[in-house]
Order: structure tokens, then sequence, then C-alpha cells
């Protein structure tokens, strides 16, 4: 007990609290007039409760100004999540839209090839540095896929041949291969005729195959339709090449250069058509009378 009364700090502190209290309690009754040490006492209050309330306010100020930025923060990160999968929403579906349209494009190309049986086909492999002469399917001997089988895109448009297969897979060599052995029988259709020649190269610069040792009489004009003519031994007849872009002489001046513009796209080649062709039989009495003879 002693030492409580003996602190004297603590004694004042308590009596001015009461002092305090009182007064304000006092000064709250607004139905007589204020003492000239209540204003003095009410006028001190007031001023140190100012000058509490405004760091108090500012500091205030500063938490909802904060809070207001985390709260645009994370709105600005859910809008960001959002577009982010809009964007790859509207991705998928172009990619959709693409593949459906390759796809009914490779269903009217499909009643084009009925004379011929047809593998479907997707393009798995394609090296950079042979991305002008050859690509991969995934179709092999497992699914009858033979050497010199002709291989047309989603167009309708020839791409090229079988060179080799394995059980599961194949490659095609492209008609942009430039390898001297690579040649087409092809045809350009004319009014009343038919223009015959080899698909013997591709101009890579401007993306036309090259139709060599065409007749130097034959007025072929742009725009002319060009298709294998079927008289070699690998291509069916009649499947699309191209279209002629223009014509030139050769070095010789013996014959005609054809340029075309081909109907496949070799840049973005993906769903194709392994075309088998059925060679004719010849009739079985032509061949009794070839061996009477």
């Amino acid at each position: 007990m002693r030492s409580f009364f003996s602190n004297k700090k603590l004694i004042v502190l308590l009596v001015s609290i009461i002092i305090l209290v009182a007064l304000i309690g006092f000064s709250m009754n607004r139905d007589r007039d204020l003492s000239e040490p209540e204003q003095i006492m009410r006028d001190a209050i007031g001023w140190v409760q100012n000058v509490f309330a405004r760091p108090a306010h500012f500091v205030g100020d500063i938490y909802e100004n904060i809070q207001e930025i985390f709260d645009v923060y994370n709105e600005n990160q859910l809008l960001r999540a959002r577009l982010e999968e809009y964007t790859q929403i509207s991705v998928e579906r172009d990619l959709l839209k693409e593949e459906n349209a390759r796809l009914v494009d490779m269903l009217g190309i499909d009643e084009t090839l009925n004379d011929y049986d047809q593998i479907s086909a997707v393009v798995i492999n394609r090296s950079p540095d042979a991305w002008e002469q050859y690509v991969g399917l995934n179709r092999g001997q497992t699914d009858e896929v033979t050497a010199d089988m002709a291989v047309v895109d989603s167009r309708g448009g020839l791409i090229g041949k079988v060179s080799r297969t394995s059980k599961f897979t194949s490659y095609v060599q492209l008609l942009s291969d430039n390898d001297p052995t690579n040649r087409v029988s092809a045809q350009v259709v004319l009014e009343d005729d038919t223009a015959v020649g080899f698909i013997e190269g591709y101009d890579e610069e401007n993306d036309l195959l090259i139709m060599r040792k065409v007749d130097v009489e034959s007025e072929i004009e742009e725009g002319q339709t060009v298709t294998t003519s079927g008289l070699g031994d690998v291509y069916p007849a009649g499947l699309l090449i191209g279209e002629v872009d223009h014509t030139e002489a050769d070095e010789y001046g013996l014959s005609q250069n054809v340029y075309i513009r081909p109907t496949a796209d070799f840049s973005a080649l993906d769903y194709v058509f392994i075309v088998q062709r059925h060679l004719p039989s010849m009739d079985e009495e032509l061949l009794e009378e070839g061996e009477a003879e």
C-alpha cells in the first residue's frame, strides 16, 4: 500500500484523468453558459483531438488507398486471366474452323476420286533440312500403302508420290523436289485437245512447277488447267496439278516450258489422300489373239 502511494507520478496521472473526465462530462451540459475555464478546457481538448485526428485520418486514407490499389490489381489480374482464356478459346476456335474446312474439302475430294482407292492420312513429319523434298505420313504397310502411290492434299492438288514405306508410316516425295528423277507425266487441258509434257522442276522463288517438253505449237494460255495424263506408270489420269501461270520457249526453241501455279499449298500440308491406281487389264480375247499370232 505504501509503495503504491509513494509512486507520485501514478497518483498525478490518475487524478488528472479523473478531473479530465469530470470536466468533459460537465461541459456536455448545453443548457447553461460555459465559464471561462470550461471554455479554455474545451478548446484545449478540441485542439488535442484535432492533433490526433488528422494523423488518424491520414493513416486511414492511406490504408483505403492501399486497399483500393490491391482491389484494382486483383481485378486487373482477373481480367488478364480472362483475356488469356478468351484468346486461347479464340485460337482453338480458329483452328477448329480451319480443320473443319479442310475436312469438308477432303469430303469433296473423296467424291471426285471414285475411280481410285484412297487412304486418308496426316502429315506427321517434315524436316526443315528437306522441306521441299519429303513429308512423313501416319500410314504404312499395315494400311496397304506401297511405293509409287500418288498423294493429293485436302484441296485435291497433287503433291507427290510415296517413295518408301515402313510398317506404320511412309514418306512422300514432293513435286517440289528438284531431283532429276522426280518426273510426272502431265497435260494442259486445251479447248479441243491436250498438250502433254513432264513436270520436271520447281521454281522455289516463285512457287511454280515447271512442265517441260511441251509441243512448241500448242497454244497454251494463262489459267488453263493442268492434270496428270496417266501415261506414266505411277500417277492415274485426271489428278489436278494446277493452273498455267505463263510459258516460255526452252533454250533450244524446240519446245516450250509451262510454269504452273500448283493447286496444293506445299507450305501447309496437313491432311492428305493416298491414291491407289488400278491399271486396266487387257481383254482376255485380245490376249488369246495375240498368243495365237
